[in-house]
Formats: structure tokens, sequence, C-alpha cells
């Protein structure tokens, strides 16, 4: 009998697909990016195969029974529903390439568990104390010193991300104190302001995608945490951008995941702080359907890579 219940002598006659990349995913608002991935895969013979809330448990079947071979898989939902973890530990098991492995992801998720291998591979990153969660210890004592994070500096969950939790302008320990009791389960980072230069009427700071070795940054205004345009080749000679890049290679090897997002902005003194570590999922939604998406340039840069990297591997 097969695992599926099948007698054996059925083996032949099940249908196969092959999949040169499975997505899971659980946000209806990757649908956009999704159709859009689909469409440059199908435009170089390659099958997009998704399990969303609704299709996961036929998915999974159909992997279980080898009615569907996957050469490479992607999870964007096992963090957020716990649904797909038996797909997501099957993938890790069964399938030859998984983009963003399971313990990789889970390891960046806490900004504390990277921020010191930022510094040692020699980026710059704010300042930063970690406070320990007022559920594990409610006195905190001694006091830190506040004084290195400047008059006023941000206060942000050690897990985490899309800017959940994060307060801005904090000037005191009583406010620090505030944040603790507002988020007692999570360890807190302190961290200093960073102050970027201005480039032309726009301000230096960036997020960087990177998607399967290629690098895709783009203008972002920390102020409304709103997108700009994508960097052009124009912009990176301009205003010798060629930073951005490094970041993203050196966060890609401390990361070692496909798919992330990173955070630089550049100071007026010529240095590139890396502000926002390690960012995944990253988040898949474009303009001018979501007003914090991504340009549609970077979503078709973003595709073209994963669909060139999948493509080769399936080669």
């Amino acid at each position: 009998m097969l695992a599926g219940g099948r007698p054996a002598e059925e083996e032949a006659a099940i249908p196969l697909q092959i999949a040169d990349l499975l997505l899971a995913y659980d946000w209806p608002y990757d649908e956009p990016f999704l159709c859009r991935l689909r469409q440059t895969m199908e435009a170089f013979g390659l099958v997009l195969v998704t399990a969303s809330p609704s299709s996961r448990e036929r998915a999974f079947e159909r992997l279980q029974t080898s009615e569907l071979r996957a050469r490479a898989f992607l999870d964007r939902a096992a963090d957020t529903d716990p649904a797909f973890e038996p797909l997501e530990s099957w993938a890790a098991e069964n399938i030859a390439r998984v983009l963003n492995p399971a313990a990789d992801r889970r390891r960046v998720w806490r900004k504390s568990n990277v921020h010191w291998e930022f510094i040692r591979s020699g980026l710059h990153t704010p300042h930063t104390l970690l406070i320990p969660a007022w559920k594990r210890q409610p006195v905190v004592d001694p006091l830190p010193d506040l004084g290195p994070l400047g008059e006023s500096f941000a206060v942000k969950p050690d897990l985490g991300g899309g800017g959940w939790g994060v307060t801005l302008g904090v000037r005191s320990w009583d406010e620090v104190e505030r944040a603790r009791r507002q988020l007692p389960d999570d360890d807190l980072l302190l961290q200093a302001m960073i102050e970027p230069e201005r480039l032309g009427d726009r301000r230096a700071w960036f997020r960087v995608f990177y998607a399967c070795g290629v690098i895709v940054p783009c203008w972002w205004d920390d102020r409304t945490r709103q997108f700009g345009d994508l960097v052009t080749e124009a912009d990176r000679l301009t205003w010798s951008l060629d930073g951005l890049w490094q970041v993203a290679q050196t966060a890609a090897g401390i990361a070692r995941l496909e798919l992330f997002s990173t955070e630089a902005a550049r100071t007026a003194d010529g240095r590139w702080v890396v502000v926002d570590y390690v960012n995944d999922p990253i988040d898949l939604r474009l303009r001018p359907q979501a007003r914090e998406g991504m340009p549609t340039s970077a979503a078709q840069r973003i595709a073209e890579a994963i669909t060139a990297s999948v493509g080769r591997r399936a080669g």
C-alpha cells in the first residue's frame, strides 16, 4: 500500500505534477505578487504551485502520495499559521531545496541573534541595549546607562518585524518601563535614532531586497514607512550607493536565507548603518494596491530572480 492508501499496483496510474517551486502562503495580500511570479515562471516553462489555507491539505496529500513533486520550497505561512508546520517539516525532509530553511528563519526573527554578527562582519548598527522581558525580570537593577542612546531613542521588541510594537522618540526609563509592561513577554531593544544625510531632496534611507543572489534596493521613507522608487544605476553612480550592495551581500551571509529584506541608512559622516537587520517573511504587497507596497519594478526583479534561480536548479 502507498502512503495515501492506494494499492501499489495503482502507483503507475497516479498523475504526476512536478513543481519547480512550491510556495506556501496564508496572507491574501500576497496574491498579486504570486500572480506576477506565476506569469514570469510560465514564460520560462516553469511551474509554480501554491499552498494556501484552502489548498494546503490537498497539496500536502498530493506530495505524500507522489502525485506532486517539488524541486524547491518557500514557506510564507508557518510563522503565522501553525497548520502549515507539518508541510514545512515535511518539505525540509523531502524537498531538495528550501529557499528559507526553518531553522535559519527562526534564528533571524530575534534581532539580538544577529546584532553582534553584523558588527563582527564590519557593518555599523545603531547603539543598542537589550532589556529583559518584564515577566522574566520585573525589576532591572542596576538601571542601564541611557546616555549613549542620545536624547531620544527607539524601543523595539526583540522578536517581530514590520514596525510591530516599535515606539520612537522615547526619552526616559519611565517610558521604557511602560513599554515593558505593554509587551511583558518580550525582550526589548533600545536603539539610538539614526539621522540620515540628504541626497538631493531625499533622505539616504533604503530598504533592500535580497532575492536568490540578486540585490534589489529601493528608496525608503523611514518616517512614513513607504517605499520610494527602485534605486537606478544612475542613482548608484550619482550618490555613490555601492555600500547598499555590500550591506545586502553581508546580510545574506549572516542570514543564510535566499529571500529577505534589510534596511540601511547613510549618515552625514559617510557610514552605512543597518537599522533593521533581516526581515523574513518580506512584505510582498505592491503599489498601487497597497499604500505601503513596493514598486512594481522591484516586484518584477524579485520574481525574475526567483525564476532564474529555480530554473537553473531545475536544469
